[in-house]
């Protein structure tokens, strides 16, 4: 994807949270973790709401590669271990070059 780019240098880790059950018939969520390679973590904007419960809510975008398979209830956790939700629908853009098809989403971290 975008070739040998220096912009997709990031290696992210792709957090999902797998459904199942335990040993009594409980329903469980595990977290499964996934490396993908040549990815971009980009901030976006950040916002300051002042009120009875400070929040700070910062925007991301993420571009990895088309096959990936990112859902909008995944995590991205990056290098420096934060970790970012996926805020809204992931897409994929499609090229008829090989080289610029990628997965693009908006990543979302909350504080405070």
């Amino acid at each position: 994807m975008f070739g040998d780019s220096v912009l997709m240098d990031q290696t992210v880790t792709l957090l999902r949270s797998v459904k199942g059950e335990d040993e009594r018939g409980n329903e469980t969520w595990t977290d499964t973790e996934t490396e993908v390679q040549g990815c971009s973590v980009q901030a976006l904007d950040s916002v300051e709401y002042l009120s009875s419960a400070d929040q700070i809510i910062s925007r991301w975008q993420f571009l990895g590669p088309p096959g990936m398979g990112l859902k909008a209830t995944d995590r991205i956790k990056v290098s420096d271990g934060e970790v970012y939700q996926v805020d809204g629908k992931p897409s994929v853009a499609r090229s008829l070059s090989p080289f610029l098809s990628h997965t693009t989403a908006i990543l979302k971290e909350v504080t405070g």
